[in-house]
């Protein structure tokens, strides 16, 4: 049974979706949102204090993927039940953008404090200007640095984390054009089309990085058309979720083999299938695991915690502490990390959300 129901006398552009009461059951989302936001810190750390590779268990590329699914799922679902599409662009601005620009101004202002240069050379500085404008715009790459600072880190760069957001709001751009179709009988192949579209796209980035070596390409790999059939799993999971929770004692067997295999094959057949797979795994671990939806009660620090960590960890190995011990730089990086998020959502995005 197609997951979206359409109440007969409303239609889209007009009222919102009515979704099933199946996937507003109780479920561990926000733990896996602050797990995967844990998880980038915890990459981060090893990589920023002296480069080494990403030895946490959960790659790098397997939690911005998870990052998509969930975002496809939950984004679409929080969409439908939005009076409108203002009201729905309201709602995501009110998430995201409240908080990211707080970070990226007090960032760009308290950092004069440790620049190399002075006051005057510092607010003066024609990239101080380029950051906040290049930075607000979601267009981090374009200067990643403030003058002056983190020279002496072995990497510069203020929030290297950021780059995933400008991909976040393309997606969310996409959503209301995806609900277009919701109500016709043949969304699958419009769903289906955009999946094949983005393997296709990630792999012929891939061909021509092999065939130049040219950078550019792996960077465009990863970008909105890359991220693409992630998002889109999580969006096909949700219209189809009734179907795919009847079927999911043969499916999540699957899946999870899908999953496995796809880190020890390179089989075109394994690539094309894991990012749905991956989404039955995630979300069949959300609604099974219940009881973490305790998380919830306490807050959403999630985006917080992913919006804070990295400049923190390069405040601290700035001002020497790694030195000392790591051990040390780890737990104080993490309270600290912590305590912002939770002031943030606190002071910050739960009172802007509460408008809505």
């Amino acid at each position: 049974m197609n997951f979206v129901i359409f109440h007969k006398e409303k239609s889209y552009m007009n009222n919102n979706l009515d979704l099933s009461s199946t996937t507003s059951e109780k479920n561990g989302f926000s733990f896996l949102r602050f797990l995967f936001a844990f998880s980038i810190f915890l990459s981060h750390f090893g990589i920023l204090i002296n480069n080494e590779a990403d030895w946490w268990p959960i790659s790098s590329t397997l939690r911005v993927n998870a990052f998509f699914i969930i975002s496809g799922f939950l984004v679409m679902r929080s969409f439908s039940r939005c009076k409108s599409v203002s009201d729905y662009a309201i709602r995501r601005v009110r998430r995201i953008v409240p908080a990211y620009m707080f970070t990226i101004i007090i960032c760009a202002i308290s950092f004069s404090l440790i620049s190399s240069l002075s006051f005057h050379d510092y607010f003066s500085s024609k990239y101080f200007f380029k950051y906040l404008v290049a930075n607000l715009s979601f267009l981090n790459f374009i200067q990643p640095t403030l003058p002056g600072v983190f020279t002496d880190n072995p990497f510069p760069f203020v929030n290297g984390s950021l780059w995933i957001l400008k991909v976040e709001i393309a997606l969310y751009v996409l959503v209301p054009i995806l609900a277009l179709f919701s109500n016709k009988q043949k969304n699958i192949f419009v769903f289906v089309g955009l999946y094949v579209l983005s393997f296709l796209f990630i792999n012929y980035m891939t061909y021509l990085y092999q065939q130049t070596e040219n950078g550019i390409y792996l960077i465009l790999r990863r970008q909105f058309l890359g991220q693409l059939r992630f998002f889109i799993s999580g969006v096909i999971l949700l219209f189809y979720f009734d179907a795919i929770r009847a079927k999911l004692k043969y499916l999540l067997p699957v899946a999870i083999m899908v999953v496995l295999l796809q880190h020890f094959s390179n089989n075109w057949i394994i690539d094309f299938l894991f990012p749905f797979s991956f989404s039955i795994v995630l979300v069949s671990f959300v609604y099974h695991f219940k009881k973490l939806a305790i998380v919830i009660k306490y807050g959403d620090f999630s985006y917080g915690f992913y919006l804070f960590h990295f400049p923190i960890i390069q405040l601290m190995i700035h001002f020497g502490f790694f030195n000392k011990s790591p051990v040390l730089l780890f737990l104080l990086c993490f309270f600290i990390i912590l305590l912002l998020s939770v002031l943030s959502w606190h002071l910050l995005e739960k009172r802007v959300l509460k408008r809505t």
